[in-house]
């Protein structure tokens, strides 16, 4: 940690992706927050083979791929919630983040609750742009219960929050690059894909085995709908 003793000015923000327009944003900052390995083999590789076997084994498979798209589209879209509204406070001189994700309304998760991290367990920080929305996902040394991972930061901030983060020796990965943001957005073609295109395809064929993804699209359009456009 540095030795200066300046003293550092407090950084707030509250970053806003909320309503029906946000949420394409909402999921592809989401996918970032997956490693390559584990989204590729959930999001990919397993769909495209639950598909597969939909296509083969009768009745029953169509079922099985339906259920499947219907947890992960559950998770994806859920997870994704915490883009919505986050504010985030930075003490430099104590060396914490406070951050308080305010998901939606209605959500099935909770809200509102602040989560104190320290600076020192944070390992390294990366940067990702999306348009004209920046995002900061979080590493630390070791495995941590309910901290934030991922949150956006506005253009206003972004050089005090990055200054701030190397007095406090935490390593910025520099690869928030036009080609990893082109990837970001692959990732999000893919799960629109499999979890989107696809599933509401094989309701024509397969209506009888699409009802699991079908009760999850019209009960989570319930949810979005209602925070707005």
């Amino acid at each position: 940690m540095s030795d200066s003793n300046e003293t550092e000015p407090e950084i707030a923000w509250t970053a806003d992706v909320s309503g029906l327009r946000g949420l394409p944003m909402r999921i592809a900052f989401n996918g970032v927050d997956f490693g390559r390995v584990l989204w590729w083999g959930v999001f990919a590789v397993a769909p495209l083979a639950l598909l597969i076997f939909g296509a083969l084994a009768g009745d029953s498979g169509p079922f099985v791929y339906s259920m499947y798209c219907a947890v992960i589209l559950t998770a994806v879209l859920q997870s994704s919630e915490r883009f919505v509204r986050t504010s985030v406070t930075v003490d430099g001189d104590a060396g914490e983040l406070e951050s308080t994700y305010h998901m939606g309304d209605p959500s099935l998760f909770r809200s509102d609750e602040d989560v104190t991290t320290s600076l020192a367990d944070v390992e390294a920080a990366r940067f990702v742009t999306l348009r004209d929305r920046t995002a900061v996902r979080l590493s630390y040394g070791k495995s941590v219960v309910n901290k934030p991972s991922m949150f956006l930061v506005p253009d206003g901030v972004e050089s005090r929050f990055r200054e701030t983060l190397r007095r406090h020796d935490v390593s910025i990965r520099a690869d928030s690059t036009p080609k990893s943001a082109d990837w970001v957005w692959v990732r999000f073609a893919v799960t629109a894909l499999f979890f989107g295109a696809i599933p509401l395809g094989t309701v024509v064929v397969w209506p009888a085995g699409s009802v699991p993804f079908l009760l999850a699209v019209f009960g989570h359009a319930a949810f979005v709908l209602r925070q707005g456009w």
